[in-house]
């Protein structure tokens, strides 16, 4: 015994608006080449290298990049610590 049942709906595709033509004459083409050639052409300003007696010496360039590194020690230290107290927090939902 086969029950008859209604025909599948199938769903139709939406129809993408086609974008139009744009035609452009040679009159603008030319006009937009005269634009583009009448601009000023940019020039780069000159760059001075900085005086040496500003620079840092590699005592304080050494300091520098300890302090930094201690910095950088502590902030994972506390992320660990962080990342440690969410993992104990979100296992107690896990039972």
């Amino acid at each position: 015994m086969t029950v008859a049942t209604a025909p599948r709906k199938r769903r139709t595709r939406k129809a993408t608006a086609k974008k139009p033509i744009v035609k452009v004459t040679q009159v603008e083409v030319k006009a937009a080449v005269k634009k583009a050639v009448k601009s000023p052409i940019r020039t780069l300003k000159p760059v001075k290298r900085p005086a040496t007696s500003k620079l840092i010496t590699p005592q304080r360039y050494l300091s520098d990049i300890k302090t930094r590194w201690a910095i950088h020690n502590y902030e994972i230290t506390m992320l660990i610590s962080d990342l440690t107290k969410l993992n104990k927090y979100v296992r107690q939902f896990a039972k």
